[in-house]
């Protein structure tokens, strides 16, 4: 998105035509008398256009509608989908139609080459900085609107969970109580202890679940600060919190070498790990080899990091409901299933993504992307 002008600083101009002639052209009708109002940079060939683009700071684009090597329709498409900057074509005597055209493909405006004047150049460019500022704001005004229909959206599910869930252990408490005082005026003594057993087994999923709400409803308003750590460093920071399930369990951990350097906040990427490890151990089931192995990969220009164990695996059905608050694959879990949806809102909180890779019994892959530093 192109970034807006400052008060006072000067509009960059990227000028795109074959004709040295015409760009002197417009040249002369912007820089005289201008006073500084203009930056301008001309680009004659495909090669010129594409540096300009890639590593240029521009405001507003100029573009003949014929280039020679790449046609101006076909950059269009390309500064618009990269919403570089906004792009006025540049048309010659009989393409009145193709500039239309361009028009619904993006472009802010044209102007006829043969109607050019150093008032209606100036004007239209001016006219277009407008438009494309309100555009913009109108742009960021919708992303708005739809993120927050999204967040009520999570809010309406979430407070449907939680109240489902916390709702569970209450009953059984409730029950118990009755069946307590009943077996307290029998004197039942080897009931009572039952029924005060299963009322402090649900008070102990009933505080589980109250803290696990309270941690999730705290990521994205309590956080630190990003910072560029080695990610190899975290994956140890991981394994020494879950030094005991690790040892306890038998699992052996592979960590790839030469991992890359992460911009994060480096606590709750390292809770995502304790989360993955300790997940990965509870749903190992009776592998007689268990195995887990942190490492990254490349897909792309992306570079996707994974969590992969030889455990029971996930059905495909399955991949996007394990990331749902409380949700367990396995009913018998001691765990209270939060620790996925945590994991999946502390990526969430950096804007990348995770996902599942897995088949029912043939192990799991968690992926995730993360911001890495450019150093």
């Amino acid at each position: 998105m192109v970034e807006e002008i400052k008060e006072g600083a000067p509009c960059r101009i990227l000028v795109c035509d074959d004709d040295p002639a015409f760009r002197k052209l417009v040249r002369t009708y912007l820089l005289s008398g201008a006073n500084g109002t203009y930056v301008l940079r001309e680009a004659g060939r495909e090669e010129e256009i594409q540096d300009a683009l890639d590593n240029g700071r521009i405001d507003l684009i100029l573009m003949d509608i014929l280039m020679p090597e790449k046609s101006g329709t076909e950059w269009l498409m390309e500064i618009v989908a990269k919403q570089i900057a906004p792009v006025i074509m540049l048309t010659g005597y009989g393409n009145e139609e193709l500039a239309v055209q361009s028009l619904h493909e993006g472009a802010i405006d044209y102007i006829p080459k043969d109607h050019l004047t150093k008032d209606r150049l100036r004007g239209t460019i001016k006219a277009a900085l407008e438009t494309w500022k309100r555009m913009q704001t109108e742009e960021e005004r919708d992303r708005m609107y739809k993120e927050l229909e999204v967040k009520n959206k999570e809010l309406e599910r979430f407070t449907y969970t939680v109240s489902h869930d916390l709702n569970s252990p209450l009953l059984t408490i409730q029950g118990f109580i009755s069946i307590l005082r009943e077996d307290i005026e029998q004197n039942e003594r080897e009931n009572i202890e039952r029924d005060m057993m299963y009322i402090e087994k649900a008070a102990t999923k009933m505080e589980k679940l109250l803290n696990n709400t309270l941690q999730l409803s705290r990521i994205g308003r309590v956080a630190n600060p990003p910072e560029d750590v080695p990610f190899g460093e975290i994956v140890q920071e991981a394994q020494e919190q879950t030094f005991e399930q690790i040892r306890s369990s038998g699992v052996e951990i592979a960590v790839a070498e030469a991992l890359p350097t992460v911009h994060v906040d480096r606590m709750r990427i390292a809770e995502v790990l304790v989360n993955l490890i300790t997940n990965s151990i509870n749903y190992m089931g009776e592998q007689p080899h268990p195995k887990i192995e942190i490492g990254y990969r490349r897909d792309g220009e992306e570079t996707v990091f994974f969590v992969r164990d030889n455990g029971i695996g996930i059905e495909k059905s399955q991949h996007e409901k394990v990331f749902d608050l409380f949700y367990t694959v396995d009913g018998s879990s001691e765990g209270t299933g939060a620790g996925l949806a945590i994991v999946k809102r502390i990526i969430e909180v950096h804007r990348d993504r995770i996902w599942i890779e897995s088949e029912k019994g043939k192990g799991c892959t968690v992926c995730f992307t993360l911001p890495v530093s450019s150093d």
